[in-house]
């Protein structure tokens, strides 16, 4: 029932797939254009790109936001006028939250790096010497060949550590732009709602539906290297990635919508705004 509401929601309002498609061609055309820059430009690029995902945020989410909690929309295409409202609205926020997401991110590699230095050990293999064997398949494939018994095993180790830890990290955010939306502008507070909502008796519900995206996820992602030498096939999971995501996120808001927020109205729980 829940999965049918959220494709539901995403079919009826499947405008909400526009932003989201011209994000990712601006941004990849902008991204591609400052890569050979210099260091001063590169840092410009990077700030001009992040404002510019703070601003697609504030809006896509909005639109979201207002796609499931008023579904009486008799005019689904009238969403769309709810972006600009919501890059004035959510930009700050955004913004905020993606400075959060950044630092908390950092902080659980930086935590799984120390753990992996003491318990794994070092491979033995320098980080310049990885990222040029790993453009070069057949190169890729004689350098792991001369690999060491031991190191295979530390590699293995190190990826699956690193595995955990990005895991780790996704979950922590898996409720975080939802809380930011339906409760608190205010990005530390938000935060520590979401994990509140997180951690709360709902948590195995939530680490169910978390699951269930992260295995569509890697089904997809094998579907795209299978067929990424054909450029139809490659044309047709490329959109059906951009609605695969779409319904993701519909479905988490959907989610948490009915199971923080109309459930707790009235309660004086949190923040509804």
């Amino acid at each position: 029932y829940f999965m049918q509401k959220v494709f539901n929601l995403v079919n009826k309002y499947i405008v909400l797939a526009t932003p989201l498609i011209l994000y990712s061609l601006v941004s990849s055309i902008y991204m591609l254009s400052t890569v050979n820059g210099k260091f001063i430009n590169l840092f410009f690029a990077v700030l001009l790109f992040t404002l510019m995902t703070a601003a697609f945020m504030a809006g896509w989410f909005k639109m979201i936001k207002i796609a499931i909690s008023e579904t009486e929309k008799n005019e689904p295409n009238s969403l769309i006028q709810e972006f600009v409202g919501g890059v004035g609205e959510y930009f700050l926020a955004s913004l905020g939250a993606i400075f959060v997401i950044l630092v908390v991110s950092t902080s659980i590699l930086a935590i799984s790096y120390f753990i992996g230095m003491n318990t794994i050990g070092d491979v033995g293999i320098s980080a310049q010497t990885l990222s040029e064997v790993i453009k070069d398949q057949t190169a890729l494939k004689g350098f792991v060949e001369n690999l060491s018994k031991e190191q295979l095993i530390k590699l293995n180790l190190w990826n699956l550590l690193v595995l955990a830890s990005m895991t780790i990290s996704y979950l922590l955010h898996f409720l975080y732009l939802p809380a930011l939306f339906f409760k608190n502008k205010n990005p530390l507070i938000a935060f520590g709602i979401s994990l509140k909502n997180l951690f709360s008796k709902k948590i195995f519900h939530t680490i169910g539906i978390f699951l269930l995206i992260f295995i569509v996820n890697f089904v997809i992602s094998i579907l795209a290297t299978i067929f990424g030498g054909n450029i139809i096939m490659h044309f047709i999971i490329t959109l059906l990635n951009f609605y695969f995501i779409t319904v993701v996120c519909v479905g988490i808001f959907y989610y948490y919508y009915n199971n923080f927020v109309v459930s707790l109205i009235g309660k004086n729980v949190d923040i509804e705004i």
